[in-house]
């Protein structure tokens, strides 16, 4: 296994129930996973990335163990194993918010990847508030905020 989870140290406020939507983001680059935190980080959006993963069978066991309600998705090249891996985080955590997010702007394969079992498909460049805008139980976003 080869994940990733946040080593900060915790802070008086960490250690305090956190009621912000808890994300896990899933990429098989560090670098690209590592921007996006960055983009949740600074965007004053409700929510906190609690780990990393680079596979879906990496998430799921994250997603447990944080007690996340939301997968950002990287969609991985090549494109069938974006929408298996959709699938298996689907299977294991049905009520899990998943959002894909892609350069690809193709129909087709936002079609497939929703039909896979994600919930939103964003084309990048995204922000953090379309992330949370596009994740069904969150809390409403102003996304021109």
């Amino acid at each position: 296994m080869n994940a990733q989870t946040d080593t900060m140290a915790p802070t008086p406020e960490a250690e305090a129930p956190d009621e912000r939507v808890r994300v896990v983001l899933v990429d098989g680059r560090r670098d690209r996973r590592s921007v996006m935190r960055q983009v949740f980080e600074h965007s004053g959006v409700d929510a906190t990335v609690v780990a990393e993963a680079d596979t879906g069978a990496d998430a799921v066991d994250l997603i447990e163990q944080h007690g996340a309600s939301v997968a950002v998705v990287e969609l991985p090249h090549p494109l069938a194993d974006g929408v298996a891996m959709v699938a298996e985080l689907r299977r294991g955590l049905p009520d899990l918010a998943i959002v894909v997010i892609s350069f690809a702007a193709d129909s087709g394969i936002k079609t497939r990847v929703l039909d896979g079992g994600a919930d939103a498909y964003l084309v990048k460049p995204v922000s953090a508030r379309e992330v949370m805008a596009a994740v069904p139980s969150a809390p409403p976003v102003d996304i021109d905020g």
